[in-house]
């Protein structure tokens, strides 16, 4: 619980630079409730540690794609709904893609970006997946209402492929959405602020490591709060192979039944 606090402490420093309350605490609740939930996985144990992971650019279609809704909104530069839908999802997958290598290198292996058409080695590991969906949802409901009303979410599924067979040895979801908190209809106006509680999920010390500088879209802090947890989960089988220490495992949030 101390350490919930610390991070959502040092959420509300680090974005308040630039960013007004309600959409600090918008982005907050973004990440605070992002889960695993696995669809399938080998039996087999010690499998070669790989030489090298690759990891791919996650899938994405703007159709996929929903903006942020509400009268809160400024009136967009670019006129083009496609574009813009666009744009949102070049930054998730670029985002999601970027902070999944970055972590997958502080366990110690040796990641870069797949080559499309470049075959993978025998005791390589490969790493795709795709966006279902990409909600920026409404905030203003979410202030007002709360409850999850005009919550924000994105779901991907992940892949994890070993050696040139191309065998499938992992694959999961992650959904990343807002807290079903009540909102201003609901609570005091002093107290709609400190309900804001982050649970595990991305902290603003990790994106500041990434070497993340600038302000974070919603779509983008739920990507880097679903890599985050997809990285966590790959600790938990890699360790189960023997690949990396039970001392490296973070414990990834899982999908209640």
């Amino acid at each position: 619980m101390a350490r919930a606090k610390y991070r959502c402490a040092a959420a509300l420093a680090w974005g308040h630079r630039s960013v007004s309350l309600i959409i600090i605490y918008v982005l907050l609740g973004a990440c605070a409730q992002t889960t695993v939930r696995r669809v399938a996985q080998i039996d087999d144990r010690q499998l070669p540690r790989p030489t090298r992971i690759m990891v791919d650019n996650f899938a994405i279609s703007a159709k996929d794609v929903t903006e942020y809704q509400g009268i809160m909104r400024q009136q967009p530069s670019n006129p083009n709904p496609l574009e813009r839908q666009r744009a949102i999802a070049d930054k998730a997958t670029a985002t999601l893609t970027d902070h999944l290598a970055y972590r997958l290198r502080q366990l110690g292996f040796t990641v870069e970006a797949a080559e499309h058409g470049k075959a993978v080695g025998e005791h390589e590991l490969l790493i795709d997946g795709q966006f279902n969906r990409v909600d920026e949802g409404n905030p203003l409901r979410r202030w007002f209402v709360g409850f999850g009303a005009g919550a924000a979410q994105m779901n991907t599924r992940v892949r994890a492929f070993y050696g040139s067979n191309g065998r499938k040895v992992l694959e999961f979801i992650t959904q990343a959405e807002s807290g079903k908190m009540p909102g201003v209809v609901a609570t005091a106006p002093a107290g709609a602020a400190t309900s804001v509680t982050i649970g595990i999920g991305i902290a603003a010390s990790s994106a500041v490591a990434k070497g993340v500088q600038e302000d974070l879209t919603s779509a983008e802090l739920m990507a880097l709060a679903s890599a985050e947890q997809a990285v966590r989960f790959l600790s938990e089988f890699f360790a189960r192979q023997g690949w990396i220490d039970a001392s490296q495992v973070r414990k990834a949030r899982m999908a209640t039944p």
